[in-house]
């Protein structure tokens, strides 16, 4: 087991083993943290769905004194497992046999036990099994009650040691008279069997403490029978007669709590503790220590006797044993096929429903098969197929723990597989293996209901979908047209095999299939259906980058939901809508569309589409520049997704928290919230999604410095994306791309990525992406000494950012701050200063990155201007906010122009400490332009000082690393570089430096 993922759990070490399992530390690949994960190895069918409903409802506790349940399932061998909190120390049984304690501290733990209770039975739990061993004290002495929900087994047999950890007997929920509890800690309605509520957790209670204050456990025996009849019948001695300075008030608190008539106990743990807390104030810490008093010989000497007792009883001949055994097999096995349940055949109303709703999950309409579903199982509930549809459509919507409950429901109602047919028994397992993820099982699954059933279409159906979540669009294809085949009138898998043809980008055959669809949906009148048509039309328009048709279909789709009352479709196509028209050059409208979304998801009680549309609405507020906003939307999602543990919102609300971090140019926190979010993606299947991670972790790693790790990860973007055709994705990685070589400084490769990302962006029509691949080409574009170029396409990216309703301030602050850096290579000082100050306001202090961007274009151009001190100052903030951000490229271009302005205000020193040391991290990145303009302000600094030799040297230097620069590109574009004017007036400098020599 050690190494082995379970879920997203990686099995480090044993921790402890048992008769009904194995405790491990395993660590949280999704969440980097340690968790312990037990596996229950000895339960029956039955009990596995009670130990993990039980999971299910302790996983709602959230208690400082509860240890958290996490996560729970079942592996692929169907053995239970639940995922709790690693909590280190010690557990109370232990610290009662090796540490005595003191009556303060006895009562402390006490009262920590009880409020860990109090809890649970606020919310309906009972724990059940109260004893030592289920308590720990963590290292920072707090203490934790374990294992609520789990259910314990008990044997009837000797227990020679005493042990107060016996095991407990194994019950169900639907057997009342099933004995639950540990022996020396049962209360005696469990001890006969009968319903037990929160009052026998107090029972227990009150046994513990008479432990905890005596050091001897209230009852004894050595048997269970014999520990039961003392819990039923016999009342033990006050704990004062065995340690005399316990106090009546102790006495009577202990007592109470052990009555064996429930109305007679304390009928709740607040009144319970309300009387141990007023006792505490009295005691003191130095008062006489409690400690397990040693073992009786009874228990042993019953033993023995027991066993020879058994040796003298007569005995059979083993021939009459055989015939007496196989006599009673034959009888139990003509028993059993005789009473073999027949499998549950569900009523005509409930297959209806089933029917409708299934198909509606085929569709994709999720919401309403979800509808449908739960009326089927409320006409049928002992439909199993209909709980695993219904789970299945849960899984869809990201409600995991909705989807468990139906998957343990079903399991539940087929105890014994065997009594269904082959086919029904197929089903539940294809539908399983889906919803726990285990894709290849549900695809073998489906192959096998179609040699069945091979006449049926909805079976290539869901096939289709089997594969299409296992990533083999090919097979998904082949599946969905083998649909067709046996029904051309069947409209679903031309939807889907539309959706899949145009991410291969054969819109031609995509087109032929919506049009299939709607046609089919028409004709059925099926309004619904076609808005689904519509809606996916319009998805799959928005991911080719072909917004303006996008929003035209989506525009239909949305008014067909109108007339539907189809809510889900019409939320989830405004959301979709919101992307759409911020696109289009709209973010007034996109923030409207998107705000519309989430008031009608909330309204309509689906809390999985209003986490989306928070989200979708923080990006409106992001796209627009209004980071404060954005957070908030994000936070409010993220407490949403949390609420309802919708674990692909989680991943979704922390990406567009990175997407955030990174606007504002904190490179740290970005990688920080991205690990176990594309830890998540990963192990979940879900490509485009851990591809769009690896483009934000890409960009962190671009500005940390580490410019060969991010081109190696946007390079393994390119190839997939050039693989599935997958446009959106191809023009991040080119972006990706061409800002690395852009901070290496080879801006005539890095102009080939832009003026592809360029290519795709006007092809789909979305301004706000032209804009921004305007103003990334006009960047290399003046680099390369092609100012008219340039111009021009700044100002195309200004009118589109002008025009935008409601204002992109963002986009507005790049205009300007390209405009200022471009004016500062044709050394228009006052125009650079001007633009600067633009481009600060224009951001409105929300982008630190913006703010340390144009402070260093200030700064330099101050410097370079002959405002020394001014600059200095300039570049010190530029540099504090880089070094803040960790923007390795940006703390080198502060300090390159904090030299300059040394250099300019007479601190020949300090240009040279600053310029050496800025040289070396530029000839480390590979960053040649930037070097060689160090090597000459160095060299500048060192002729100031009269160190004519070193300047000539670091002159030398700086020539040999500009020939380098240039060595490899053409003549043309060398020439156009050499034409700047800041290039022209360095290489005047240098030439004044080398003729000097």
């Amino acid at each position: 087991m050690i190494g082995r993922t379970i879920s997203h759990y990686r099995i480090i070490e044993k921790l402890g083993e048992g008769g009904m399992g194995v405790v491990y530390i395993a660590e949280d690949t999704t969440l980097a943290r340690q968790v312990a994960i037990k596996f229950l190895s000895s339960l029956g069918p039955k009990y596995r769905t009670r130990f993990l409903r039980e999971a299910r409802a302790a996983s709602a506790l959230s208690h400082p004194n509860i240890a958290a349940v996490y996560d729970y399932g079942e592996t692929e061998d169907d053995y239970p497992y639940i995922v709790m909190e690693l909590v280190k120390g010690k557990p109370l049984s232990e610290l009662l046999e090796k540490e005595p304690l003191s009556m303060v501290r006895a009562l402390e733990i006490v009262a920590g036990i009880a409020s860990a209770l109090g809890e649970a039975h606020h919310h309906g739990i009972v724990h059940r099994d109260v004893k030592p061993s289920n308590i720990m004290i963590s290292e920072r002495d707090q203490v934790k009650v374990l294992d609520f929900g789990l259910v314990k087994q008990l044997s009837d047999h000797v227990h020679s040691d005493g042990n107060p950890d016996a095991p407990t007997l194994l019950s169900s929920h639907t057997r009342s008279n099933i004995i639950v509890g540990t022996p020396l800690y049962l209360s005696p309605e469990q001890a006969l069997g009968k319903p037990v509520d929160g009052r026998s957790d107090l029972f227990a209670l009150g046994a513990l403490l008479y432990e905890c204050l005596t050091g001897k456990s209230a009852f004894s025996g050595s048997s269970v029978i014999e520990i039961g009849a003392q819990v039923i019948h016999v009342n033990p001695p006050p704990p004062s007669q065995i340690n005399p300075l316990i106090s009546a008030e102790l006495d009577r608190i202990t007592m109470k709590a052990m009555e064996k008539e429930v109305e007679a106990r304390y009928q709740s743990v607040q009144e319970f503790l309300t009387d141990l807390r007023a006792v505490l104030p009295r005691l003191s810490n130095d008062g006489e220590l409690t400690q397990r008093l040693p073992l009786r010989s009874s228990a042993r000497s019953s033993a023995l006797h027991t066993l020879s007792a058994t040796f003298r009883r007569p005995r059979f001949s083993v021939g009459f044993f055989i015939i007496t055994l196989a006599v009673i097999v034959t009888l139990i096995a003509g028993a059993i096929l005789w009473w073999r349940p027949a499998p549950h055949k569900p009523s005509e109303a409930a297959q209806r429903l089933y029917d409708r709703g299934t198909e509606a999950l085929r569709e994709g309409a999720y919401y309403q098969a979800s509808s449908l579903l739960e009326q089927a199982i409320s006409v049928d509930d002992k439909f199993a197929l209909a709980h695993a549809r219904l789970a299945e459509t849960w899984a869809e919507l990201d409600y995991t723990d909705k989807a468990k409950d139906e998957l343990l429901r079903a399991k539940d109602l087929v105890p014994d597989p065997s009594v269904y047919p082959q086919l029904e028994r197929l089903y539940l397992t294809a539908i399983t293996a889906t919803v726990t993820a285990d894709f290849e099982r549900a695809v073998e699954a489906y192959h096998d209901i179609a040699r069945l059933a091979p006449d049926q279409p909805r079976v290539y159906v869901d096939l289709g979908r089997a594969y299409e979540k296992a990533d083999n669009t090919q097979k998904a294809i082949e599946a969905y047209i083998e649909a067709t085949n046996r029904d051309s009138q069947y409209p679903v898998p031309f939807l889907r095999v539309g959706y899949l043809y145009g991410r291969q980008q054969d819109l031609a055959s995509a087109n032929a299939a919506f049009n299939k669809a709607e046609q089919l949906f028409d004709s059925l009148r099926n309004v619904e259906g076609r808005g689904e048509v519509l809606f996916q039309r319009g998805s799959l328009m928005n991911n080719l980058g072909r917004a303006a048709e996008a929003r035209e279909k989506l525009q239909q789709a949305l008014d067909i939901s109108a007339v539907s009352r189809n809510q889900s479709l019409r939320i989830k196509t405004l959301m979709q809508l919101s992307g759409v028209v911020y696109d289009l050059g709209d973010s007034e409208k996109a923030r409207e569309y998107a705000r519309e979304g989430v008031e009608l998801a909330r309204a309509t009680g689906m809390e999985n589409l209003t986490a989306r549309g928070l989200v979708d609405l923080g990006y409106a507020y992001l796209n627009s520049g209004d980071y404060p906003e954005a957070e908030r939307y994000f936070n409010q999602a993220l407490e949403f997704a949390n609420r309802y543990k919708s674990r692909r919102n989680e991943a979704r609300t922390l990406f567009a928290l990175a997407s955030l971090r990174e606007r504002q140019g904190n490179s740290d926190a970005v990688i920080r919230l991205l690990e176990p979010v594309l830890a998540f993606y990963q192990g979940a299947g879900f490509r485009s999604e851990a591809l769009s991670c690896l483009t934000l972790l890409g960009r962190a790693k671009r500005n940390k410095g580490d410019y060969d790790g991010a081109r190696e990860l946007f390079q393994q973007q390119l190839d997939l994306s050039l693989k599935s055709g997958d446009q959106s994705q191809l023009a991040l990685a080119h972006e990706g791309l061409g800002n690395v070589l852009n901070y290496q400084e080879n801006y005539f490769e890095a102009l080939g990525h832009f003026d592809e990302k360029y290519a795709i962006a006007k092809a789909s029509g979305r301004q706000i992406s032209v804009a921004y691949s305007l103003l990334s080409r006009g960047e290399m574009l003046f680099q390369l000494g092609r100012y008219e170029e340039a111009a021009y396409a700044i100002s195309e990216a200004d009118s589109i950012a002008k025009a935008i309703k409601g204002g992109d301030r963002r986009l507005l602050a790049e205009v300007y701050l390209l405009r200022a850096r471009m004016t500062l290579t044709e050394r228009k000082f006052p125009e650079t200063k001007a633009n600067c100050q633009k481009a600060i306001e224009a951001s409105g202090q929300q982008s630190e990155e913006v703010l340390a961007w144009a402070k260093y274009v200030l700064g330099f151009a101050q410097g370079s201007s002959g405002q020394g001190r001014t600059g200095q100052q300039t570049s010190r903030e530029a540099l504090e906010i880089a070094e803040k951000l960790n923007n390795q490229w940006l703390r080198l271009a502060s300090m390159q122009a904090l030299a300059q302005s040394q250099l300019a205000s007479e601190d020949a020193k300090g240009a040279l400490e600053t310029a050496i040391q800025a040289r070396a991290l530029f000839s480390r990145s590979g960053q040649k332009d930037s070097e060689w303009r160090t090597l000459l302000i160095a060299s500048l600094a060192s002729l100031r000082l009269n160190d004519s030799e070193g300047a000539h040297k670091l002159a030398g230097a700086a020539d040999e690393v500009l020939s380098q620069l240039t060595s490899k590109w053409s003549k043309e574009t060398v020439n156009g570089f050499l034409s700047r004017p800041d290039v022209r007036f360095l290489k005047r400098q240098l030439g004044d430096l080398t003729a000097q020599k």
